[in-house]
């Protein structure tokens, strides 16, 4: 959707691109902070990391795409070490027998849009400007190579400790069973590597141009506040407002639960419940949808602007709840099939968000 000549992501633009994943991973990714700290250092050490639209490579180049899975409450506490990306770099040279000529980010939202860029500089490889879901999901089948049928096999996984476990999922929801069972084996979190590809594939099979606009967003959201950030992505404002409750648990490698906003200043008298799996996917209002899964929903602090992860909300915080629309290849038939409402069990049909704000 977004082509761009080769950029880089240093030391200058790297808090704008953690701000960016932020808003996009939609409460869920994994907080930003320790990635930060981890790309930071790793950028300092070894330099910018380039970002190439996908046209700049070879169309047999192979792109290895690489996230981090689990619960994010867990990210928090279980840092990681920072050779995860080479650890999986290792495992899938070794299974293809040639070099990995750049990474993709799976995953652009939150903490898993940001630790790539670290894992990159470390190995001295390109990031292409490209992800797989354009936002944060909380399951692993949930990307646009599912959607466009590439093959999630082989897998790699690998731990802080330098544990890899290789996987050949026969398809994309076996490579969330057993993605899910090695996150509790190994504690709670786990990297990951799936769907590898070759550049011509990625081109018909990714959400292009996902770095740039996470940086952009950052920028915007630097510069100009929340209005930026919606000029930006064609969002709307939903709720300003203070949280009132919040239920949250760890079930099954996912944070779970609702957060209650009640509406402040010009919102008074409003109350909007915000449905959490990992990600923030429903916001209702008595019962009626204000935006849904798969358009993105973000929970701000009102005084900083910056997005809150699902792990760090708290009772009395300051809010604005802001809509985005998402990627158009969730709004097709099986992209809907895929991350829709239905699929988490949610009784409203997909309507966008652009027609819910009208």
């Amino acid at each position: 959707m977004w082509q761009h000549p080769a950029v880089q992501l240093g030391l200058d633009t790297l808090d704008d691109h953690a701000r960016g994943c932020a808003i996009l991973g939609t409460g869920g990714g994994g907080d930003t902070y320790a990635s930060v700290l981890a790309a930071r250092a790793a950028l300092a050490e070894f330099g910018p990391v380039d970002v190439l639209a996908l046209d700049r490579l070879d169309a047999d180049a192979l792109i290895l795409p690489v996230s981090g899975w689990g619960a994010p409450t867990v990210g928090i506490e279980k840092l990681p070490s920072g050779e995860e990306g080479a650890t999986l770099v290792r495992m899938a040279e070794r299974w293809y027998g040639r070099a990995v000529d750049a990474l993709m980010i799976g995953e652009i939202g939150g903490g898993n849009g940001v630790e790539p860029v670290g894992w990159a500089a470390r190995l001295g490889l390109p990031l292409v400007d490209a992800d797989g879901m354009g936002r944060a999901f909380p399951e692993g089948d949930m990307a646009s190579m599912h959607v466009a049928g590439v093959s999630a096999s082989p897998a790699f996984f690998a731990d802080e400790r330098g544990n890899g476990v290789v996987a050949s999922p026969q398809d994309a929801q076996w490579l969330e069973r057993i993605a899910r069972a090695l996150v509790v084996a190994f504690g709670g979190a786990v990297a990951g590597a799936d769907h590898p590809m070759d550049a011509a594939t990625a081109r018909r099979a990714t959400v292009l141009g996902s770095v740039t606009l996470a940086t952009s967003i950052g920028a915007a959201l630097r510069t100009a506040g929340l209005d930026g950030v919606l000029d930006v992505t064609g969002g709307t404002r939903l709720v300003s407002g203070t949280v009132t409750d919040v239920d949250r648990r760890t079930a099954g490698g996912f944070a779970r639960g609702t957060v209650t906003v009640e509406g402040t200043g010009d919102d008074a008298s409003r109350g909007v419940i915000v449905h959490v799996q990992n990600e923030n996917l429903l916001a209702e209002e008595a019962g009626a949808p204000l935006a849904m899964v798969p358009d993105l929903i973000t929970i701000c602090d009102e005084g900083s602007n910056e997005a809150i992860p699902t792990e760090r909300i708290r009772y009395g915080q300051r809010v604005v709840v802001i809509g985005i629309p998402c990627d158009p290849v969730w709004r097709t038939t099986d992209g809907l099939r895929i991350v829709g409402p239905a699929r988490f069990g949610f009784d409203h049909g997909y309507r966008p968000i652009e027609e819910l704000a009208r």
